[in-house]
């Protein structure tokens, strides 16, 4: 009996599509500000790069902070610590540090007074953690009702035109709202139109003293002196014919004006006279609705 070899040829057919990297986050890093459970974000790659289905990643914690891990990748972070965590896919695998930062409350100013052309400030929030002290690791995301009205980059904010816009900040399973007003600079805050807004530059030497009528019919108005250097280096301000109550913040003022209504800034006789002093007085006129 005679034995016939033939020779095999094997195909492989599609060899690019088969999983040859697995990528968790960023650079293999995760920050997690959530304190309830949330999924590992993974990706599949191909040989071209290609993205693929992700089902078939299987996790396992390895080292450092005693975190919860599924094998479906649920991740549950309860105190601030960094674990290890292995992905793997068939004979593929990689490991991936998760930064655990819950975040148990977010703080934030309620209202945020920026002048259009001023520098940019750091966003009004503050994360704090489970212990109690600021998360300063986050994985957050803002977002502005008006993008006309103020931008954001990164962790600061800059006002583009006058008007109003809200901002709310969301980290882990926590969120908080700030109003944002921008005001437009302005050589003086008088003959203001319903709702318009203005920031005058102030700049006082010892016994300066400057005022400006506001309009003479019952009106309401904002009215704030913000600091151009320091709370220290700012004049005082007082306003009279109205009836005014603090706001939500130092030298802020609610007023409803009535007639011989006047704002009022001045060099303090407390501070030495010697010394300059100079701020933002804004004034928003609102709408009057009787």
């Amino acid at each position: 009996m005679r034995s016939l070899i033939f020779p095999i040829f094997i195909f492989a057919y599609g060899c690019d599509k088969a999983p040859a990297r697995i990528i968790v986050g960023v650079a293999d890093t995760v920050v997690i500000n959530s304190n309830r459970p949330g999924r590992l974000p993974v990706r599949v790659l191909d040989r071209t790069g290609r993205v693929l289905a992700d089902t078939g990643v299987r996790y396992q914690w390895k080292s450092g902070a005693p975190i919860s891990v599924t094998a479906e990748g649920a991740v549950t972070c309860t105190e601030a610590g960094d674990a290890t965590v292995r992905a793997s896919m068939g004979p593929l695998s990689t490991h991936v540090l998760v930064r655990c930062r819950p975040v148990r409350d977010i703080r934030a100013v309620r209202m945020l007074n920026l002048i259009v052309g001023g520098p940019a400030q750091d966003l009004p929030f503050e994360a704090v953690g489970m212990d109690g002290q600021p998360v300063t690791l986050m994985s957050g995301q803002v977002t502005v009702e008006d993008s006309a009205i103020v931008s954001v980059d990164g962790f600061r904010i800059r006002a583009l035109s006058a008007g109003e816009s809200g901002l709310t900040m969301r980290v882990g399973n926590r969120t908080a709202f700030t109003n944002v007003q921008a005001y437009v600079p302005s050589r003086s805050p008088e003959g203001l139109r319903p709702g318009q807004r203005v920031a005058v530059l102030i700049r006082l030497i010892g016994g300066e003293l400057r005022r400006w009528r506001l309009d003479p019919s019952p009106q309401l108005y904002f009215i704030a002196m913000l600091p151009n250097d320091d709370d220290e280096n700012m004049p005082g301000i007082a306003i009279v014919g109205a009836n005014c109550h603090q706001g939500l913040g130092p030298h802020t003022f609610f007023c409803l004006a009535r007639q011989d209504a006047s704002v009022i800034v001045y060099h303090p006789q407390t501070i030495d006279a010697r010394k300059k002093l100079s701020g933002n007085l804004v004034v928003w006129r609102q709408e009057w609705i009787q």
